[in-house]
């Protein structure tokens, strides 16, 4: 597939649609079974973080309330003594080079169950700031993930 931007070896039953931003080259891949896979280039493009939401300590929590009571406690997930941040993390990260850039790249603990991805912070630098790249589905059926998961490794971009 060609995206202007940027080319990715899909199987042949994936499908594009553009979106319509004007400031990115953004759209979306529909898979064969109907997994929709987002792509965006441009300055905008979502890190993929994965806990939008702080994790903090109960003990921590506590020395917060201390000095700020009113706090609300609902903006938080707060984590017991057994708990550990990386069980709230639904995708494993690894970073590995594609096409000459540095990626970070995510797959689902679970299949089917969080982010199958890649993220590249920094392509070039364009007259609007540093040009980003990411390219996901979540919750992605076991054929997609896998099937995206090699696509991500034929990615080019235009230089």
């Amino acid at each position: 597939m060609d995206f202007r931007s940027f080319t990715l070896q899909t199987p042949k039953d994936w499908s594009k649609l553009k979106g319509d931003a004007y400031d990115s080259n953004a759209g979306i891949i529909i898979t064969k079974n109907n997994d929709s896979i987002f792509y965006d280039y441009g300055p905008y493009s979502n890190s993929l973080e994965q806990l939008s939401t702080p994790v903090i300590s109960r003990k921590d929590l506590n020395e917060l309330l201390k000095v700020n009571p009113k706090i609300d406690t609902a903006l938080f997930i707060i984590l017991n003594e057994n708990e550990n941040q990386e069980d709230f993390i639904k995708s494993k990260i690894i970073y590995k080079k594609i096409d000459g850039s540095k990626a970070k790249i995510l797959e689902p603990k679970q299949v089917g169950k969080g982010i199958t991805g890649v993220y590249i912070d920094s392509l070039k630098t364009g007259s609007i700031g540093k040009i980003r790249f990411n390219l996901y589905g979540t919750n992605l059926k076991k054929e997609n993930q896998v099937e995206l998961l090699k696509a991500i490794q034929t990615l080019q971009f235009r230089k």
